[in-house]
């Protein structure tokens, strides 16, 4: 019986995550969790896109509602991913969760910042806690295996140019992918030798269809091309 491959992103919706997604199961994923806050466009927008995109027949999708400002609320999500991955190996997880707000640049209240460090920071740690041990479990199971296997435990992050080039109109999301990125780059030098691959995918721009380079079609392809090459803190991504 062929192994079940699961992917799971958190900060799921129309766009790079969705694209990025059913790319992984045309590629042979054969479970994917998606998680957002807006439990109507998971289950009405989400989950069929990626389950029609991926042309895969065999493609399992569940959704979970998480409010990733909501710290106290990731443990339960963790644990409703555990029960539905139970004799599975999660081998891929994905963040893509980040809120663009335009502002002037003293017009940020102070607690939509905090709340974006909570979405964006705070919460890719806890779940960095969570998923880092289990994707080090792994690979070490794979590299005992006597089998061939073409698994490559990742947790990948989609980040942007704005920790060396911040935007006055986007201070708080400049603020907290820079922070993003230390820590990205942080799990890359301390995991880098456990047999993972903890990436970053720089997004610098505007994404949209209508783009050569940042549609959400090519971004889903390129993130695949960097899981497959296995190694690397980053693919950058402009047009």
């Amino acid at each position: 019986m062929s192994r079940t491959r699961t992917i799971i992103s958190f900060g799921s919706g129309p766009g790079i995550s969705n694209h990025t997604i059913s790319h992984f199961a045309s590629h042979g994923f054969n479970h994917a969790i998606l998680l957002a806050r807006n439990t109507q466009r998971l289950e009405n927008d989400d989950a069929p896109f990626v389950q029609k995109a991926s042309s895969n027949p065999n493609l399992k999708v569940d959704t979970i509602t998480l409010d990733l400002s909501n710290l106290s609320a990731i443990p339960a999500a963790l644990k409703k991913i555990e029960d539905l991955t139970q004799g599975e190996d999660v081998e891929v997880v994905f963040f893509n969760a980040a809120r663009i707000k335009l502002s002037g640049m003293l017009e940020v209240p102070v607690g939509e910042i905090e709340e974006d460090f909570k979405t964006t920071n705070l919460a890719l740690y806890l779940i960095a806690q969570w998923a880092i041990p289990r994707l080090i479990t792994l690979s070490q199971t794979i590299a005992k295996s006597a089998s061939p296997s073409t698994s490559k435990p990742s947790l990948l992050v989609t980040n942007s140019h704005l920790p060396w080039d911040p935007v006055p109109s986007l201070l708080s999301l400049s603020l907290v992918k820079a922070s993003q990125r230390n820590m990205v780059q942080s799990f890359n030098r301390a995991f880098g030798g456990s047999g993972i691959h903890v990436g970053l995918i720089s997004v610098e721009g505007v994404v949209a269809p209508e783009n050569k380079e940042l549609n959400p079609v090519n971004i889903g392809e390129k993130v695949w091309e960097f899981f497959e090459g296995g190694e690397g803190l980053e693919v950058n991504i402009r047009d």
